[in-house]
């Protein structure tokens, strides 16, 4: 009795997974402690999804989690997918892939996410001390104005910034600790740490 009354509170499918969607998104971005007008840009993400028939064949918490992180590509906001995806218990995969139809149907102004946005993130995650966020910033910006950093996971380039500009300060960071935090392997690491030591920044 109870679901049906629940049921008649809307007047379609369409509103019931639209209520479901927007509810989504914005336990999402609570979750991830996004600010109020991310939050809202999500939300018209998700609707304009839904308009242009978008959620057919697809998760609604697949194109919810898509659209946070459409938001926070908008608005060049350093998170991974796999950020969302965890929130959003959702395959990082599906994400991605709902991502990309979001950003080829919509046109998303996505703003390019460069390694030096990461940085600060990492470092907080790692609980790097200042001057080692703020040196791996350095060697990150400087890699990015020589273009090297076109086409790389700006994370694990952020995360090997960290690495180089440890060693350099003398504090032992772990390699396999920054691989995890930017979400790739120490192989990873080691090949943009060489990127690094052949600029000599």
């Amino acid at each position: 009795m109870r679901r049906e009354q629940t049921r008649g509170r809307w007047r379609s499918k369409a509103e019931r997974n639209l209520a479901h969607g927007l509810g989504e998104v914005r336990r999402l971005a609570s979750a991830l402690e996004l600010s109020e007008s991310i939050r809202d840009q999500a939300c018209q993400l998700f609707r304009s999804a839904q308009n242009e028939d978008l959620l057919r064949g697809r998760s609604i918490e697949a194109i919810a989690a898509a659209s946070v992180y459409g938001a926070c590509r908008c608005n060049g906001l350093s998170r991974l997918v796999d950020d969302v995806s965890e929130m959003a218990r959702v395959a990082e995969s599906r994400v991605t892939n709902v991502y990309k139809t979001l950003n080829e149907e919509l046109g998303l102004p996505a703003e390019p996410v460069s390694p030096s946005m990461f940085v600060p993130r990492l470092a907080s995650d790692l609980e790097c001390p200042d001057e080692i966020r703020q040196r791996a910033r350095a060697l990150a910006e400087q890699a990015e104005e020589r273009g090297v950093t076109t086409g790389v996971h700006p994370a694990g380039f952020a995360a090997a910034c960290l690495y180089k500009a440890g060693q350099e300060q003398g504090k032992w960071v772990m390699q396999s600790d920054v691989a995890e935090t930017g979400n790739v392997t120490p192989t990873t690491i080691r090949t943009h740490h060489e990127t690094l030591d052949e600029l000599a920044v």
